[in-house]
């Protein structure tokens, strides 16, 4: 346990990557649209706040570069190492999560910024009671996460060959269903689902992709050169 203590210490030393420079890009983002917003005649709704989501998969693909070798040098375990990473990221999580929610509430208190801005409430992602409101951009995050870090832990693991191999069979997958679902029609019938899903529903479906990605990491790294 003080191990994985250990390696969460260690990545929270690291403030400007995981504290100030996601929410720079989000304060970065917010002022150009607030600035549009006064122009505008018509309500906006960004996208701005994608740039969050787009980060932490960033930061799932660049975490292992900068931390893995110095962990391992400090003579820490590869399973601690993921261990204290994941329950980093978890706490990082649900900590944007309540922080998006907040911005949120007081976008909705001061009537869309006082100019018909829509950044961090938005209808489709906000729906529902609080606990939605808050579990649906956690999992989000934690989704975009892990979908990095399991593409890093893959090229830790296989370099650039397991890289094109494993990118060569997706694209082939995605061919032959993309083929089938043309032949067979099935497009109005996937579109029409997609279409009555909510985004409460959406992240459930991630949970399992999110099970996957972190076990494959996990198994990755224990085999990964430094």
């Amino acid at each position: 346990m003080n191990r994985i203590a250990g390696v969460m210490k260690m990545h929270s030393k690291d403030k400007w990557s995981w504290f100030l420079i996601p929410w720079l890009i989000i304060l970065s983002s917010f002022i150009v649209n607030f600035i549009i917003s006064f122009f505008a005649e018509e309500p906006i709704y960004t996208g701005g706040l994608a740039s969050i989501y787009i980060y932490m998969f960033i930061m799932g693909l660049i975490t292992l570069i900068q931390t893995f070798p110095f962990a391992l040098g400090l003579s820490v375990r590869r399973t601690d190492y993921y261990l204290g990473t994941s329950a980093m990221i978890v706490l990082i999580c649900a900590m944007y999560a309540v922080v998006l929610f907040l911005l949120g509430r007081i976008e909705i208190w001061t009537e869309a910024w006082g100019t018909g801005l829509h950044f961090f409430s938005l209808p489709y992602l906000n729906a529902g009671p609080v606990i939605n409101q808050l579990w649906v951009p956690f999992v989000i995050l934690l989704f975009m996460y892990y979908s990095g870090i399991v593409i890093s832990s893959l090229y830790k693991r296989s370099g650039r060959n397991g890289m094109f191999i494993v990118s060569g069979i997706i694209l082939l997958g995605g061919t032959i269903v993309g083929f089938l679902a043309n032949y067979l029609d099935w497009y109005p019938a996937i579109f029409e689902w997609m279409g009555n899903q909510s985004a409460v529903n959406y992240a459930l479906w991630m949970l399992p992709f999110i099970a996957v990605f972190a076990l494959a990491s996990y198994l990755l790294l224990r085999k990964a050169t430094v």
